[in-house]
């Protein structure tokens, strides 16, 4: 009977960690933490959003562009907080916390045992992370909150909270973040096996397997590529002449893009 009792406990735990993550429909992740130095540093903000996108939640730079209904109507986001202390060992806890500062979901405590600080940070994050496979995710809108489905990405955010309209990223704008990739009309970048091809037009940018369009890179604030296609989700990053997407799939895979 005791087993029994500790059993059902331990299912209503989780069924309640579900639905209170269900109430939510975005997490907003800092551009820096204050154990970094800079923003972004070592990429790890871009990939705590590829951890918690992994999971089917959406997820975005504090200082990037978002939804139209983000807190519109009704507290519908999140923020990631995070508990870091660093020795022969990295150790992380995430803590998502609503608009009124109530933590609704913490993780365990991640740790990253490697001596390469970078290397231990990200170790640490994606061991955190798991704890968001307890839950199966899926966000419930509540009834009383009238959003449009599909809202275009469309507004910047002046402050968690409304986004403000004051600043939409116009076409123009988005397109001058490629200009030095040469993009006038159509440019292609190749990967090394010329398998994949990144296809940059009109200030988007496309990727494609043997011709077939598989999904999108979104460039950030911060200057990474926000990977979203039907095979992986992945962090992408320009260095020299190149864009290299990095992503998890059977372990940490690469993909090494060039001009033609």
């Amino acid at each position: 009977m005791k087993a029994l009792l500790i059993l059902i406990a331990v299912l209503g735990t989780g069924i309640c960690k579900a639905q209170v993550l269900n109430d939510f429909k975005y997490v907003m992740v800092e551009s820096q933490y204050e154990f970094q130095k800079e923003p972004n540093e070592y990429r790890l903000n871009e990939m705590m959003i590829f951890e918690i996108k992994k999971r089917g939640i959406s997820a975005f730079m504090i200082d990037d562009v978002l939804p139209n209904d983000f807190n519109e109507t009704s507290c519908n986001a999140l923020s990631l907080k995070i508990e870091t202390r660093s020795g022969l060992r990295v150790k992380m806890i995430f803590e998502f916390v609503d608009c009124n500062g109530i933590t609704v979901f913490k993780t365990k405590e991640g740790i990253g045992r490697t001596k390469d600080f970078e290397k231990a940070y990200r170790e640490a994050i994606r061991d955190a992370m798991t704890s968001l496979d307890e839950v199966a995710y899926k966000y419930e809108k509540p009834e009383y909150v009238k959003t449009v489905e599909g809202a275009p990405i469309d507004s910047i955010r002046t402050g968690f909270g409304r986004p403000g309209q004051e600043n939409l990223k116009n076409e123009e704008n988005v397109l001058s973040e490629y200009q030095q990739f040469g993009v006038v009309d159509t440019v292609s970048m190749t990967s090394k096996d010329s398998l994949y091809t990144l296809k940059f037009k009109d200030g988007k940018i496309n990727i494609f397997k043997n011709n077939n369009l598989i999904g999108t890179l979104k460039k950030s604030t911060s200057g990474c590529y926000l990977t979203v296609t039907t095979e992986f989700i992945g962090i992408g990053y320009e260095k020299g002449n190149t864009i290299i997407i990095e992503y998890d799939k059977d372990g940490t895979q690469f993909l090494v893009f060039q001009k033609k």
